[in-house]
C-alpha cells in the first residue's frame, strides 16, 4: 500500500472555521475533559480570550501567514509519510502504528491545537518559529524526538506546510474571519527581565501560592497536586510538570535551565491542557518572579530542602547560589557519572536525610528507563531518574535513595502470589496489548497505554538494587546479566516495596523466581521510608562482610558492579513490569588516616617555615649588598 496516494495535496482547499459542526465533532472525540479545564481557567485564574490577550501586555498583533506553494506542501508530504505517519496517523489524527504504546499520546492535528506557541491561549502558534522550534527540537518528556540531524531545515519547513495545510482540519493559518495572532514579544521583554535574585525568588514562591499554581503542581513543585482528575482535550489522562526536572519541560527547547522558556509558558499557557495563560491577570514582573522561582527548583548541584514551599530569606539564598546540572547533549537529561563513592562516616550512620554527613558525599543521579526486554513490558515509566548517596562505617553500609513521585502507592487488595515470585503470568499479569483503535473509530482508544492510565491496579512503589555476588572472581570487563543477573553469576538483591517490607533475595536470571534468603533479611534494616511532598526518601543500610560465599562481600577501594529497579504502582507496576537502570559502580573510599592529615599540616607549617627563611636570606642579602 502507497501511503503516499491516501492524502490529496490541494492548497486550494479552504479550510472551515471551528463552526458548530467542528466544535461538536471535537467533542465526540475525546474532549469532555474541556469542560473542567474551562472551568479551571474561568474560575482560578480567569477566562481567556484573543479580545483579553490582545490587551495583555507583552503582546502585539501579527499577521496571518500566507500559504506555501503547492510544491513545498507536495514534499512535505513526502517527508511526513516517511518520518512521522508511524506515530502521528495517515490523516494526522495521532493514531499511528505505534500511537497505543506511547503516553502521551502523539498529536492529533486535525482540531490544530498545539501547546507551545509565543501566541496567546488558545490562538495558533507561529509556523515558522514555534512549530519549527518543536520539529527542531523536540518535546522532552514525550516520544516527540528532536529530528535536527535527521531532516534539514529545508525539509523540517517543508513537513509543516503539509501538516499545517492538509492535516489541520478545524482551522486555519488563511482564516481572517476566526483567526487572531496575538504574539509574545519575547526577546523584548526578555532584554528586560528581572534577573534571579534570592529577592525574586521568593517572591516567586509567594506569587504560586497567590496563583494556586500549587493546586496542581504541589507544595513543592513536583507536579503531586492533583495527579489523577486532569485530562487533556481528548480525554486522556495528563500530569503537572514536575518543576524539578526542567529537561523534561515541553517547551524547554533544549535548553533545560532557560528562565525566558518558563516565563514564555506562564504567558501563553499550554493549549490542549488546563495550564492557562497567566497573562491577563498577572504582571510581566510578576511573571518573571514566578520563572525565576521555578528554575531555582530544578536540580542543581546541591539538594535544597525547600521546606514544603515555606521559602524563607535563607532558602531563597540557598537556590540562588545553587548551580545548575550540566546536561549531556546526546541525551537532553543530566550528565551521568557512573561511580557512586560512598564515605567514611564515624559512629552511628545517619538515621534521616537531614544529618550533616550525607554533604560530605556527592548524591549521583541514575537514570530510569521502561524495561522492554521481557514481558510484561513497561513502555511507559513515570519514574525516569533515582539520586542515590552512600555512606559507611566499620560495619554497615548505607544507602539513601530519593526519588520523585507524584502518587504514594501502596497495594490494598491482597494478591496471590509471594513477594519472590517474578512469573507472574499464571495470576493474570500479561503486558497490555495495544488495540490499534483509529481516530475515526473511537477517539479515545480505550485499549491503548494513555487510556489506561490511572485505571490500573494499583501495586506497591518500590525499590531495588542488586551487586554480584563473588563480584571479586568476575572476568573483567564480564558483569552479571543486569535483569537479576544469571546461573553463573548470581546475584545479592535488597528490596523494598512501600507496605513496609524489606527482603533478601538471591538472583539467577530474569524468568527464574528470586530465592528468599530469611538469614540475610535479617541483617538488612530499613533505616526510614517516607513518601512527602511527591518525593520518596529510603534508607536502607547491609552489612559489610557478609558471607562470602552467598552474599556481596563489600571491600574497601573496589569498583563494586551495582544497577537499580524501581516500581510505580500507579503505573500497575509489578514483577517484571518497572523500570531498570544499567550497571553502575559503588566505590568504599577509603577513610583518611589520622596520621596522614597531620604529616599534611606538618608539611604545609614546614612549607611555610622554610619559604620565610628563603625570603629572609634574600632580604638580608640585598641590605648588605645595600650596605657595600
Amino acid at each position: 500500500m502507497n501511503l503516499l496516494n491516501n492524502i490529496s495535496v490541494n492548497p486550494e482547499t479552504k479550510r472551515k472555521p471551528m463552526n458548530r459542526q467542528g466544535m461538536e465533532s471535537r467533542w465526540r472525540h475525546g474532549s469532555k475533559a474541556s469542560l473542567l479545564a474551562l472551568g479551571v481557567l474561568m474560575v482560578g485564574v480567569g477566562f481567556n480570550s484573543p479580545a483579553f490577550a490582545q490587551d495583555a501586555e507583552g503582546f502585539v498583533t501579527q499577521k496571518l501567514p500566507a500559504p506555501p506553494p503547492a510544491e513545498q506542501i507536495e514534499a512535505g508530504k513526502r517527508v511526513y509519510f516517511t518520518k512521522c505517519v508511524w506515530c502521528h496517523g495517515v490523516e494526522g489524527s495521532g493514531d499511528g502504528p505505534g500511537a497505543d504504546r506511547l503516553w502521551p499520546r502523539p498529536r492529533n492535528f486535525n482540531a490544530g491545537t498545539f501547546k507551545i506557541r509565543h501566541t496567546a491561549s488558545g490562538e495558533l502558534p507561529l509556523i515558522d518559529v514555534d512549530l519549527l522550534q518543536t520539529v527542531t527540537h523536540g518535546l522532552p518528556g514525550s516520544a516527540m524526538p528532536s529530528w535536527e540531524g535527521i531532516l534539514s531545515e529545508d525539509q523540517r519547513r517543508d513537513v509543516l506546510a503539509f501538516v499545517t495545510m492538509e492535516l489541520v482540519q478545524d482551522r486555519s493559518w488563511q482564516d481572517e474571519e476566526f483567526e487572531e495572532l496575538h504574539v509574545l514579544e519575547l526577546e523584548k521583554l526578555a532584554a528586560q527581565a528581572v534577573p534571579p535574585s534570592a529577592e525574586s525568588i521568593k517572591r516567586g514562591s509567594e506569587l504560586v501560592v497567590e496563583n494556586k499554581c500549587i493546586e496542581c503542581h504541589g507544595l513543592e513543585g513536583r507536579g503531586d497536586g492533583n495527579a489523577f482528575n486532569l485530562k487533556d482535550d481528548w480525554g486522556f489522562s495528563i500530569q503537572p510538570a514536575d518543576w524539578h526536572k526542567c529537561w523534561n519541560f515541553r517547551g524547554s527547547r533544549q535548553d533545560a535551565y532557560n528562565v525566558t522558556n518558563i516565563f514564555r509558558t506562564f504567558s501563553t499557557g499550554i493549549n490542549g491542557t488546563p495550564m492557562p495563560s497567566f497573562a491577563d491577570n498577572t504582571t510581566v514582573e510578576d511573571r518573571w518572579h514566578i520563572a525565576n522561582y521555578v528554575a531555582s527548583l530544578c536540580e542543581r548541584d546541591k539538594d535544597v530542602d525547600i521546606a514544603g514551599g515555606n521559602v524563607t530569606d535563607e532558602i531563597a539564598k540557598a537556590l540562588f547560589e545553587a548551580k545548575p546540572r550540566g546536561i549531556d547533549p546526546l541525551t537532553d537529561k543530566p550528565k551521568v557519572n557512573f561511580v557512586i563513592p560512598s564515605k567514611f562516616a564515624e559512629g552511628e550512620l545517619p538515621t534521616d536525610e537531614h544529618d550533616e554527613r550525607w554533604k560530605t558525599v556527592e548524591r549521583r543521579i541514575v537514570a530510569i528507563g521502561g524495561q522492554i526486554t521481557h514481558k510484561p513490558r513497561n513502555f511507559v515509566t513515570r519514574i525516569d531518574d533515582v539520586w542515590v548517596r552512600s555512606l559507611y562505617n566499620e560495619t554497615q553500609l548505607t544507602l539513601m535513595f530519593q526519588w520523585d513521585d507524584r502518587t504514594k502507592s501502596v497495594q490494598v487488595d491482597e494478591v496471590d502470589w509471594d513477594p519472590y515470585e517474578v512469573n507472574l503470568e499464571d495470576y493474570g499479569i500479561v503486558e497490555q496489548e495495544p488495540g490499534g483503535s483509529k481516530f475515526e473509530d473511537d477517539g479515545m482508544h480505550p485499549d491503548s497505554i494513555a487510556a489506561k492510565q490511572n485505571s490500573y491496579q494499583v501495586f506497591n512503589d518500590g525499590i531495588a538494587f542488586q551487586m554480584p555476588i563473588k563480584f571479586q572472581e568476575l572476568p573483567a570487563p564480564r558483569k552479571p546479566r543486569y535483569f537479576w543477573g544469571d546461573e553463573g553469576f548470581p546475584v545479592d538483591i535488597a528490596k523494598w516495596t512501600a507496605d513496609g517490607n524489606l527482603a533478601a533475595y538471591e538472583g539467577v536470571g530474569w524468568d527464574q523466581d528470586l530465592e528468599d534468603r530469611d538469614d540475610f533479611t535479617e541483617q538488612l534494616k530499613l533505616v526510614k521510608a517516607e513518601w512527602k511532598d511527591g518525593r520518596w526518601t529510603v534508607i536502607i543500610t547491609r552489612p559489610l562482610k557478609a558471607d562470602y560465599e552467598e552474599d556481596t562481600y563489600i571491600e574497601l577501594g573496589k569498583y563494586i558492579p551495582i544497577n537499580f529497579f524501581v516500581w510505580d504502582g500507579h503505573n500497575g507496576d509489578v514483577g517484571r513490569k518497572m523500570g531498570v537502570s544499567a550497571f553502575y559502580y559503588l566505590v568504599l573510599e577509603p577513610p583518611i588516616p589520622t596520621e596522614a592529615k597531620w604529616y599534611a599540616g606538618l608539611a604545609a607549617v614546614g612549607l611555610v617555615i622554610v619559604e620565610g627563611w628563603i625570603l629572609t636570606r634574600r632580604s638580608n642579602r640585598r641590605k648588605a649588598q645595600g650596605n657595600s
